[in-house]
């Protein structure tokens, strides 16, 4: 992969986002659940959830994603800590 960006061929100056096959899965795996009714929240509901990784200057890595239990107060989404 070519790490230049495309303008003055100055370098390390684009942001770039890696996701782990693992945050994939569980993304996935959420949206299904939700969407398919196999979870508390109903179909049409979001899917919301955290995403767990690093952040070193402009790189992102992704490593780990979970849903997150929430309810919705005044249209707004309110999450369980």
């Amino acid at each position: 992969m070519d790490n230049k960006s495309s303008g003055e061929g100055g370098g390390g100056d684009e942001k770039r986002i890696f996701v782990h096959p693992l945050a994939i899965a569980s993304i996935c795996d959420h949206h299904t659940r939700v969407a398919m009714g196999g979870s508390l929240f109903k179909p049409t509901d979001p899917a919301i959830g955290l995403l767990f990784g690093t952040q070193t200057g402009l790189d992102v890595e992704i490593i780990d994603a979970t849903d997150a239990i929430y309810s919705m107060e005044s249209g707004e989404v309110v999450l369980d800590m």
